[in-house]
């Protein structure tokens, strides 16, 4: 069977483009992990391991009771978790460039650009690769960590959405001479913002958030992304633009919480 070419173009169309914005969302997953595993290996993961043999259960609550604070559990846990998804992730993508005809998710690569189709990994590798890094180095401290990452990520995902779909469907004004636009921009930026603050106020059922940290905490991280979206530099920012941004609010989290 010949591969499907008719979206090989160095710019999706505008349904393909919505598709790839929405793969993105999986990353959601993660943060809803930190704050629900603890919970969920509480109050029903402890049941169903009675179906299991008692050598699978035993080894699991002895890893479980390794750290008295659960959220340390939790950070293991994601971590165990985000890593094998990305191994699997890496696999077929590796075969979808070496062994194209062997490749088991061909529709993916409809909603790749040209140059990415056969010669680089895609977008939810370097997406994937990003998080697992912040993951990583922040998730340890407790609870700044997860805070932070959270945060980063809601505000990274929806604006990056906002910018690319509003500025391609009602874009008209140019930045410069690239195909990003000013609507696309002050929609990105919005958009982050708002997502920033809903994420804290829900955190806020968590963690104790003061006003200050509400209102500035969400705006940096909206200048950072309308920076580096208005810079338009010529690098991964599913890679690039998510490690910044939870650096900055990482370090940052921590003279506002502490």
């Amino acid at each position: 069977m010949e591969e499907d070419t008719s979206n090989l173009t160095e710019e999706l169309p505008f349904k393909y483009e919505l598709y790839r914005k929405l793969t993105h969302l999986v990353v959601l997953g993660i943060a809803f992990f930190y704050f629900t595993l603890g919970f969920l290996v509480q109050n029903f993961f402890v049941y169903v391991l009675d179906f299991f043999p008692s050598i699978i259960s035993e080894f699991f609550f002895s890893i479980y009771n390794i750290e008295t604070d659960k959220m340390i559990f939790t950070q293991y846990l994601v971590v165990f978790l985000v890593g094998v998804s990305l191994i699997g992730l890496l696999t077929a993508d590796f075969i979808r460039i070496l062994k194209p005809k062997l490749y088991p998710l061909k529709s993916v690569n409809r909603i790749l650009r040209k140059k990415e189709r056969h010669m680089r990994l895609g977008p939810h590798i370097s997406m994937g690769i990003g998080c697992f890094s912040i993951i990583l180095l922040y998730g340890p401290f407790q609870p700044i960590g997860p805070f932070s990452i959270c945060t980063s990520m809601t505000m990274s995902i929806f604006g990056d959405m906002a910018a690319n779909l509003i500025g391609r469907k009602f874009g008209r004004n140019k930045i410069r001479r690239t195909k990003k636009t000013y609507e696309g921009l002050i929609a990105g930026m919005s958009v982050a913002y708002l997502s920033g603050v809903i994420t804290l106020l829900f955190l806020n059922q968590l963690y104790t958030i003061n006003l200050l940290t509400l209102i500035l905490l969400p705006l940096i991280g909206t200048l950072i992304i309308g920076f580096f979206d208005f810079l338009d530099l010529d690098v991964d920012d599913n890679l690039s633009y998510n490690f910044v941004l939870s650096t900055v609010l990482f370090f940052i989290s921590i003279f506002l919480l502490t």
